[in-house]
This record gives structure tokens, sequence and C-alpha cells, in this order.
């Protein structure tokens, strides 16, 4: 059945999220043309919008608390995200570079250079958040700070990031290297952040972890050849480093090389085996590459990891396997299934396409 094929890649590539984005807030009302204090300084709004998904490129199944933090103080604002992973975050902001303006009572302004220092972090029970660096685009406005990712806590890991073991041999000259690179990278500084970690590798080529946060900054420039080749020496130098094999996945998902994400999810499945993500993603691209007995076995894996169905879309891609079978009556259930924990999802009018196919090819069959 080829069109359930085609199907699936529509099911991964083009999710909810694509059709049923939040509107954002009228911009009339968000975003203030500017007023002044006292001392006739003028403020301006300035309205953060993104989005956290997990590293299934899903919005999370709960809604995620949203933090700014500038300069090392506790939370500047806050918010949460909504059924399909945005959110808004409002603050007010000086251009004055002095920091002397007292907060209000209900929020605090901040200078041109504290807004220089502010991060952006997702909070969730769970999972581990890459901050984001807020980066400032001229005119105070609208900004698109990009996408916050959630990774899965696997069972036993403390809720910090995981160290290579062969990185904590580098030797100190490496290691200054590295720390201005991650200073950097957290700026936005991205070409900086790349020769800093390149300094480290050559220092010390065995550094996994440098390999690692190469290979990011590079995919932040849109380089993924070399981002790719960057995160293949991150686990050649350290086969345990799993966020290397997350990010060729996230790579191979993105530009749909299903050969590759399998690979990258056969290693994560051994690393990690309570992560259901990580089983969803391995079934994907094993029944994209036709290998329907492994996708099933991987899906169904991850199902029963998911009891709480934080990913409805394995009903879908199950029944999605199932129908390449021609065991219709099983697929329309999964499918139907999905549509119930999922009803306002961006594909829900395509899932009850295949949905009533299922069912008259069902009912067909059941009739000869």
């Amino acid at each position: 059945m080829k069109f359930v094929i085609a199907l699936v890649l529509s099911f991964l590539f083009r999710p909810s999220f694509l059709l049923t984005q939040a509107q954002p807030q009228d911009s009339s009302s968000a975003i203030a043309k500017g007023d002044s204090t006292t001392s006739g300084t003028e403020i301006q709004t300035l309205l953060l919008n993104g989005r956290v998904l997990t590293d299934a490129n899903l919005p999370p199944s709960e809604s995620a608390k949203v933090v700014l933090e500038c300069g090392g103080k506790d939370a500047v604002a806050e918010a949460h995200t909504d059924s399909t992973g945005y959110f808004s975050i409002t603050v007010r902001v000086t251009d004055s570079v002095s920091t002397a303006y007292p907060p209000r009572k209900d929020e605090e302004i901040l200078s041109a250079n504290e807004l220089e220092t502010c991060e952006l972090s997702a909070k969730l029970a769970g999972y581990l958040a890459e901050p984001l660096h807020v980066a400032r685009t001229g005119e105070i406005g609208m900004v698109d700070v990009g996408t916050i990712f959630l990774r899965p806590i696997a069972q036993g890991q403390s809720q910090a990031f995981v160290v290579s073991v062969t990185s904590l041999a580098a030797p100190e000259k490496a290691k200054a290297a590295f720390e201005k690179g991650e200073e950097q990278s957290k700026k936005g500084k991205w070409s900086s952040a790349t020769e800093s970690f390149k300094k480290a590798i050559a220092v010390y080529p065995k550094y996994a972890i440098a390999w690692l946060e190469l290979g990011r900054v590079q995919a932040q420039q849109s380089d993924f050849a070399n981002a790719r080749q960057s995160f293949r020496q991150s686990i050649t130098q350290d086969a345990k480093l799993s966020d290397g094999y997350v990010e060729l996945a996230r790579l191979a998902a993105r530009q749909k090389q299903w050969q590759d994400l399998a690979t990258a999810t056969d290693n994560l499945v051994r690393l990690h085996p309570d992560v259901a993500e990580y089983w969803f993603l391995n079934s994907a691209a094993n029944f994209n590459l036709g290998n329907t007995t492994q996708a099933e076995g991987s899906v169904t894996r991850g199902m029963r990891l998911d009891s709480t169905h934080r990913l409805p879309q394995m009903e879908y891609l199950y029944g999605l396997i199932l129908a390449s079978r021609r065991n219709y009556q099983s697929a329309a259930e999964h499918v139907g299934a999905y549509l119930k924990l999922a009803p306002q999802a961006g594909d829900a009018q395509e899932a009850q396409e295949r949905l009533a196919e299922f069912r008259e090819l069902a009912q067909a069959a059941a009739h000869q």
C-alpha cells in the first residue's frame, strides 16, 4: 500500500503544530509603542515568541513552564506552553545601558546590557532542557526566539547533562577553549564558538563533548554536512555519549534520511531502552525503509512504555503499520484511538480520512 509510506512522511515531517500554530497576540495590544519613566527614559515592550518540543519534534503532553533568566538573577518572567508547545513571554526593556531603573511591582524593566545576558529555559518533570540565548534583533518588538528542546531523563540519570568519560581527561588548555566556546554559544556567537571548539579539539582530538558542541553550533549555522561529521566524531571518541546519537537522529529526521535515523535510534534504544520517544523514531525510520517487522516491534515497545499516552502519534503509526499488512480492522482501531487522544491534532482530518478508508476496507474484507 504505497499511500501508507507517503502518509508517514507527512506524519513525521508535517506534524500538527505546522497546521495549528498558535496565533500570536495582536501586535497592536501586545507591543507597546513605548512609554516613559518619570526621568523621561523610553521603555518599550519585547514579546518573545517560541516553542518547546521534545527530541521527537513533538510538543510535550503537559504544559511546560518557560522561564526567562538574566544575568544570574531569579526568573525575570515566566510563561507556560499551550497544547501545541508555543509560548509568549513579555518583558519591558529600556534602551539605556544603566541598571538603575527599579522594577515595577508586576514586572522587571531590563536595560539593554542586561538583555544580552538573558536565557530562556523550559522546565517539565522528567525532562532536561537546553537553554536558548535571547538575541536582540535591532528594534524592540516581536522576536521569534526559536525552539527549546526537551530531552527525556533516562532511568537512573540525574538532572544534569551526561558527562563523557573521555572528555574528563582533556588538558587544561583544551578545557579553557571549550569553556570559551560554551560562553560564546550561549550568546549566539556561532562563528566564534565554532573556532573555540575547533581549538579545543586541536589540542585534544578525543574531546568528545567538544565534538558534540561543535556539531551543534555548525547545525545552528545550517552547516549540516560538517555537523553530521562532528556528531559522528563525538560518538567515535565516546560510544556511550548518547547526546551524539540524539543529534544524529535529529539531523536524519530533518533530512528524511531513514537509514541514518534507524542507525542512530538503534543505538539510542540500546543505551536508553526505557525512553518511548526513541522507540517511536526507530519505528518510523524502519517503517519508511520498508522494515515493517522491526517497525512493529519498536512501536509496540514504545507504546508499552508510554502508559500515559504522551505520544499519541504512536497509535497512528501502529495503525499505518497494520494497514500495510492488510489488517484493516486493527488499523482502524488504532487510528481511532489516536483521534480520541488527540482530537485537535493538525493531521486529524487526514487521520479521519484514513480511518474511514480502513473501516471500508475492513468491511469489504469481512464480506469476501
